[in-house]
């Protein structure tokens, strides 16, 4: 795996290992380092290989931590690190896909309610089960071996983690908690290709917030305003409708009736106008 050494969220789109359902993050970070952390629209499994870090979590008291134990944060979370000692870090970004796998098949069995109040600054610190430690240990072999079907064999092993934290009650507020987010929620309308054409507020009608309300709690979380996210959302389509069809066509398929303020967008954001794109795609080929 690749090295993260700051928590730039540029970084971690660049070196993350990637399965079907969840993002694995490695990172070395030096003595001292200190900086902010942020969970993004994501729960994240937060463990220590090597070190320990000095934390608060969401403006909660500074607490140090160890490999010994785990943290598991809600989507959206602000965290403050100082690390103490050189720490190295593997953290798991679970996201709806095995969420979704794995509470279907156990929700009934497990007979957990689900949370009736839930505050965003809520986390759970806990030291490892036997079965979690395993469970742990065995992702960093898998990470090891290299076996050409290793991303498979870890969204196995994080099938069966996920389940081990649903049984504990912190862990499973935390995890249950992220779907019914109102700002997921949104994240997930302005995501569905049924909803490519949607207005800003439509979709605060859809999660229940007046539409001031629904862009100031929208912009805290994901530092971007409703508009910002939904454009980078319709670029970042334009870039697979480019591979396949005109300019024109992808501007319109996209939402965008105006070529020339699609073509604006397109080059503000990358760097390069839609027809570059093309002509670099096909170089390639």
């Amino acid at each position: 795996m690749h090295r993260i050494n700051n928590f730039s969220r540029i970084a971690e789109h660049e070196y993350a290992l990637s399965t079907d359902s969840l993002n694995m993050l490695f990172y070395a970070l030096p003595k001292h380092f200190s900086d902010q952390y942020r969970s993004y629209d994501a729960p994240r499994l937060c463990t220590i290989l090597d070190g320990e870090k000095k934390v608060s979590v969401n403006q909660s008291e500074n607490f140090v931590y160890t490999k010994d134990q785990f943290i598991l944060i809600p989507p959206h979370a602000s965290v403050h690190m100082t690390m103490p000692e050189s720490t190295k870090a593997l953290v798991y970004e679970f996201g709806d896909q095995i969420i979704d796998y794995v509470g279907q098949r156990v929700a009934d069995n497990l007979q957990l309610d689900p949370p009736q109040q839930f505050s965003d600054s809520t986390f759970a610190l806990s030291a490892y089960s036997e079965r979690t430690a395993v469970l742990h240990q065995r992702i960093q072999e898998i990470l090891q071996d290299q076996d050409k079907n290793m991303r498979f064999l870890i969204d196995l092993t994080c099938q069966e983690m996920v389940y081990e934290l649903m049984k504990l009650e912190s862990c499973n507020e935390i995890i249950q908690h992220h779907k019914n987010h109102p700002i997921n929620i949104a994240i997930r309308i302005f995501g569905s290709n049924e909803n490519a054409g949607i207005s800003v507020s439509q979709v605060a009608e859809e999660v229940g917030m007046s539409l001031s309300n629904f862009s100031q709690k929208f912009k805290q979380t994901t530092n971007y305003t409703p508009k910002e996210y939904m454009t980078k959302l319709r670029l970042k389509r334009s870039k697979l409708h480019l591979k396949n069809m005109s300019v024109t066509d992808t501007a319109f398929e996209t939402g965008y009736d105006n070529i020339s303020h699609f073509i604006r967008l397109f080059k503000k954001e990358y760097g390069m106008t839609p027809k570059q794109y093309q002509l670099i795609g096909r170089d390639h080929h």
